[in-house]
Formats: structure tokens, sequence, C-alpha cells
């Protein structure tokens, strides 16, 4: 019983428990991606540009950008290739990764394994003393089918999922996994049981599909637990099989007629901008003070703001220009009051 007990007390959440924000390795557009500590996965159906994908992610671990997403020079890369073979992961490493940075890779940075020959019994216990020996920053796994002997044993695939997130929050480490989409055409699923876990725990999901008419490559994101990213990667492959972005032509045609959405209120509108100090000194006048939820709720309903994330979006602008700042109640929980308060009755 005292094992449980302690085991417990290290599981316990509280408000005044020092727990680092999650940091992410990327951006796009301005929104972080690829958390560290947590799977990723990239789904797709075959030769949809996933393993192009993944070579983007690595090479951003060398540049500034690729193909309009922001890296971090410097970061540390594994590649584990359990489907290509040896000739085929060295042309990724060398000819791809290294094309899209400009010179051949480090070596001490990007560490890439071949485990195709090897027993699948035998692989994850390899995947996972590789990352235990070189604690990457960011790790690629393409594809995590291949450490599973049935891809829908649901235990194989809990073991597998649970396991690979403990190393993961261990190492601090993002763990890009990579695994088809169901074969039917209108099936996004990811496959299988393993699918099913992956798809459950990641915390973020990309889906790379390829336009079998135009031949070019579209990866976006389907789900998070963070932050939504609306925006597109179009790429196409030049001669020199390297990704590249694709100009998307768009038609011309009368947009349908739409219900206008109603405006933000005017009275806290400035240059036609939401004027932030103004807002909050109205919804949090001297001594008040509320949770995120109960300011965000007050937030869209004073504003006619009918987006969830552009609400948050807001909060965290205002956070950003101090408009609003973060205090704590007797019980150590976070609560939010104007920036210009000078004391709070709790």
């Amino acid at each position: 019983m005292a094992e449980i007990v302690e085991t417990l007390q290290k599981c316990r959440i509280t408000p005044s428990a020092d727990i680092q924000p999650h940091e992410f390795l990327y951006s796009w557009n301005n929104k972080p991606m690829l958390a560290r500590g947590e799977l990723i996965a990239i789904g797709g159906k075959a030769k949809s540009g996933k393993t192009y994908v993944c070579s983007i992610f690595a090479a951003l671990a060398s540049c500034e950008s690729v193909l309009g997403l922001t890296g971090r020079p410097g970061a540390k890369v594994l590649w584990i290739d359990t489907e290509q073979s040896e000739d085929s992961t060295q042309e990724i490493l060398c000819g791809r990764i290294g094309a899209l940075i400009g010179h051949t890779p480090d070596p001490e940075q990007y560490i890439v394994y071949n485990l195709r020959q090897q027993h699948w019994q035998d692989r994850f216990m390899l995947v996972t003393s590789a990352i235990c020996m070189h604690t990457p920053d960011l790790v690629i796994f393409d594809g995590i089918r291949d450490v599973v002997g049935d891809i829908n044993d649901y235990q194989q695939a809990q073991d597998v999922i649970t396991k690979l997130l403990s190393i993961a929050s261990t190492f601090n480490t993002c763990i890009v996994c990579v695994l088809h989409q169901n074969k039917a055409v209108e099936d996004k699923t990811l496959r299988g049981a393993l699918g099913t876990e992956l798809q459950n725990k990641s915390f973020e999901t990309y889906e790379c599909t390829k336009d079998q008419d135009t031949l070019l490559f579209t990866m976006k994101q389907t789900a998070t637990r963070k932050y939504d990213i609306s925006s597109k990667l179009n790429f196409s492959v030049n001669d020199a099989g390297l990704p590249e972005l694709a100009q998307i032509a768009v038609p011309v045609q009368c947009a349908p007629k739409t219900e206008r959405r109603q405006p933000f209120n005017p009275a806290y509108m400035t240059n036609g901008q939401i004027n932030k100090t103004k807002l909050f000194a109205y919804i949090l006048p001297e001594k008040k003070q509320m949770t995120w939820q109960q300011l965000k709720s007050v937030v869209m309903n004073v504003m006619n703001i009918e987006s969830s994330s552009f609400a948050d979006k807001l909060l965290h602008e205002a956070l950003d220009e101090s408009a609003i700042r973060v205090v704590e109640d007797e019980q150590g929980y976070k609560q939010y009051a104007n920036a210009q308060q000078t004391e709070l009755v709790f």
C-alpha cells in the first residue's frame, strides 16, 4: 500500500506544482509544432509524400527555414528506417536532407539506422535503445508498423505506444511516427489497432496526400492538443528529387452568398484593431479577477467573437502586451486580472 501511495503522490498534479510548459521544435506560420516529450503521427496512403515530409522535418534541424517552416539549427536528429533499403536510406540522408541543408549531414547531428533486415521482434528494442543512447531532440520513426507482428493486436499496440510515450517524456524528445492510412480511398484513419492507439495518444497528427493528376503533394495538420494550424504545405518534387514549394492555382468563381458575421463590438475598437487595454479595463475593473475560461467567455460575449481559438489567441496577446496579468488566489490557483490593478482582494 505504501508503494501505491508513493506512486500516486509522484503522479499528482497540483495548482502550485512546478511543471514546465511544452517546448516546440519548429513553427509554421508562427504556430508552434512538433512538441518535445510527445508523439507526433504522420499518416497517408502509400507513396503520398510521408518520407518527403520527414526529410523536411530533419532538414529543419539545420536550417532557419525550409519550405516556409521555421527550423531550429543545431537540433540532434535520430532517423530510424524500417522500410527502405540501405542505399535508399543513405540517399535520403545525403541526396535529400544533405541537399536541403546545403552540405553533407554531420553524423554527430544526424544519426541514422536502417533496421529493415532485423527481425520484427528485435526492432523495437533497437529503436528504444537508440533513443536512450543518443538522446536526440527529434526522432523520425519510419515506420512504426514494423515493430509489431500483428498491426491489429491491441496489446502489442498499447505496449509499443505506452513505451514510446514514456521514452519521449523521459528524454524530452519529439518522436515522429510514420504509419499508413487504411487502403480504402475514403478511409483516412491510421491502420489497425496500432493506428488507433497512435492517433489517440499523439499530440499532433499530420496527413500527407498526393494528387495523381498534378503530382502535387500536400501536408496538413488534422489533429492537435494545443495549436491549430490551418495552413497547408503544397509541394512538388523537382528533377533533382527534392521537394519545393508549389503554386496552387485557385479558380476564379463567384463566392456564395453567406450570412455576414456580426462585427466586433465597436466600443472597443481603435483603428480597426481590438483595443485590449480598454477592453480589459472594462471586463476586469479594480479588484476583479477571473479564471481563463471565465475571462474567455466574457470576452467572446462582449466582442461578439464566435471562434474559441481566436478568443484564446486574443487572451495570449493580451498577456504578451501586458493588458492582463496572471495572479494566484490563496489556494494557489491561477486567475487573471487587469494589469493596471495594484491590489487584489480574494
